[in-house]
């Protein structure tokens, strides 16, 4: 019974011990969790004052505005033709370019934009939206340029501009994608220019970027 009472003692102290050692394993994780989800934040912290420093903003056009009147245009329209030239007209003002306008009408229609741009030598097709096209066109928007995505797939393919900001993940098109100036012709009620690109197209080999240079 002698013998028994300090084995039982041995057993309870090293039982005791071990879970000492797994506390303090647990607290050290704890720790450098903590460390590490610490310095993400301040990296992304930084990233993001530079990313927003870095940044240069179009001219000083609203362009939730120009959503708004794009989808009051469509309501009063009464001409097939009425406010299809209305992503000309924001373009050639906020970037101040000249190959969108018409004499006639005042600025091209929406669906003359993609044959213009591919014969302007003031123009670089990027090619198919890739990761690396996409990150390119954001780059040059970033930094004061004109960026587009065009549907090639049909004669009035749709057109967006690539809004200058961060580009997000998109879980349906398994890529990091950026905000987009949209006005839907079709459906004038879904346009916006605050939104992810995967919400104005779907993903498409015939979806084609394009930079003014």
């Amino acid at each position: 019974m002698k013998k028994i009472i300090p084995l039982l003692l041995l057993v309870i102290c090293l039982f005791a011990c071990k879970d000492e050692q797994k506390e303090k394993t647990l607290d050290t994780e704890n720790k450098i969790e903590s460390t590490d989800d610490n310095q993400e934040k301040e990296a992304e912290k930084k990233n993001n004052n530079y990313q927003t420093s870095s940044v240069v903003k179009p001219a000083n056009i609203d362009l939730d505005k120009e959503v708004e009147n794009f989808i009051m245009c469509k309501k009063a329209a009464t001409e097939r033709n009425d406010c299809r030239n209305s992503i000309s007209k924001t373009i050639t003002e906020v970037f101040e370019v000249t190959e969108f306008k018409d004499q006639k009408s005042g600025y091209v229609i929406y669906d003359s934009i993609r044959p213009i741009a591919e014969r302007s030598k003031n123009w670089l097709q990027l090619g198919t939206v890739t990761q690396q096209t996409i990150d390119q066109a954001l780059e040059h928007t970033n930094r004061g340029g004109l960026a587009l995505i065009i549907d090639t797939s049909e004669t009035y393919g749709h057109v967006v501009v690539v809004v200058p900001g961060e580009s997000k993940k998109s879980g349906s098109w398994g890529m990091k994608l950026p905000n987009v100036l949209s006005l839907s012709n079709y459906k004038p009620e879904k346009s916006f220019s605050d939104k992810s690109l995967s919400y104005a197209m779907k993903k498409s080999d015939d979806l084609k970027v394009f930079v003014r240079q």
